[in-house]
């Protein structure tokens, strides 16, 4: 036997044998791809995709390539976590990603994917205590993760480990080749929210969004720096601009609603926050969402919202709207104390 032959034969049997290691991404970035778009193909949106095929692209390029790619968030994201490889055949057939998630020492599990015809074997387990384990040597204030609503055998997983819910949130998305509605012939005062605000803009989302629920949504916590007035490179140059509006109350000035908008260069649509007062909730949604989506429709862009799926006001003003609900995910979080 060629001495290539028993180099060969040598990496298949130690193949073999690996089970759970830390994911090799120029090693395993195509055979991720593959699994990625099989576990979670019916549920993947056109980012989704295109990411996939980005991957595959990746793994068949050049150092070159490969440097310029590890500047993107995504692909740092695949950077660090944890794969599983069938000891009888040497494919790659489960995979967990952990990436930091860029504040508060907070972590993200992603692309938690089993091979269907390898799953309920306790591979996803594995692959999560490894990752748990490897947060807790970064240091992390806590894990997050999202998962489908409809997914129970994944959310009795994460309870298992320690992971708690935050909240439910439904994207729910209008296209832009849509007709707007016709503006109400009754509206609230909608203005833009002064600069000394932004204290109350802020006090109505710790109300409504408060970060022990999941904060403003994925990855966006209810924090101050969050809304307070700063500078900002893409917003100074035209690549994003985002606005803030308010309905205020007329006897003493206070804030009843918000609505933001951001809008980003080449984006098909824009992306939008509604915070309404208990008091006025039932009330004013209708009158902020008409605002928005003809405001969206100014600029030729659809309207993309993520909302609190316990909001059944809201819920039922984005339906008639004409909104689909894209996908509905629940927010969980584990924390070291918890382990």
């Amino acid at each position: 036997m060629s001495a290539a032959a028993l180099s060969r034969n040598k990496k298949q049997a130690q193949a073999r044998e690996v089970g759970l290691r830390p994911v090799r991404l120029r090693q395993d970035l195509g055979a991720v791809a593959d699994l990625i778009e099989l576990a979670f193909g019916p549920t993947m949106d056109a980012g989704g995709r295109a990411a996939v095929r980005e991957m595959r692209t990746l793994s068949r390029s050049g150092p070159i390539l490969w440097f310029i790619a590890g500047l993107d968030r995504a692909v740092q994201a695949l950077m660090r976590g944890f794969v599983w490889i069938d000891p009888i055949t040497g494919r790659l057939i489960g995979n967990v990603s952990i990436y930091p998630a860029g504040y508060d020492d907070l972590w993200v599990i992603a692309n938690v994917a089993v091979h269907p015809d390898f799953r309920r074997r306790g591979i996803a387990e594995e692959m999560m205590r490894a990752s748990l384990d490897f947060a807790i040597q970064q240091k992390a204030s806590g894990v997050a993760l999202q998962v489908e609503a409809d997914n129970d055998g994944a959310q009795r997983l994460y309870h298992k480990l320690g992971f708690r819910t935050l909240r439910g949130f439904t994207r729910w998305r209008r296209h832009p080749y849509l007709d707007p509605p016709l503006p109400l012939t009754q509206m609230p005062d909608i203005t833009y929210l002064t600069h000394r605000e932004w204290k109350a803009e802020f006090a109505l989302a710790e109300q409504l969004r408060p970060e022990s629920q999941g904060g403003m949504g994925w990855l966006r916590p209810t924090q101050q720096r969050e809304f307070r007035p700063k500078f900002s490179f893409g917003r100074t140059f035209g690549m994003r601009h985002e606005e803030h509006w308010v309905v205020r109350d007329p006897r003493d000035e206070g804030l009843l609603a918000t609505l933001r908008t951001d809008s980003r260069f080449g984006s098909t649509y824009t992306r939008a926050d509604v915070l309404v007062a208990p008091a006025y909730q039932g009330e004013l949604e209708w009158p902020l969402l008409n605002f928005a989506i003809r405001h969206a429709a100014d600029q030729r862009r659809g309207l993309m919202i993520e909302h609190p799926s316990d909001d059944e006001n809201a819920t039922l003003v984005f339906s008639e709207n004409r909104f689909e609900a894209v996908r509905r995910l629940i927010h969980m979080l584990w924390t070291p104390a918890q382990k």
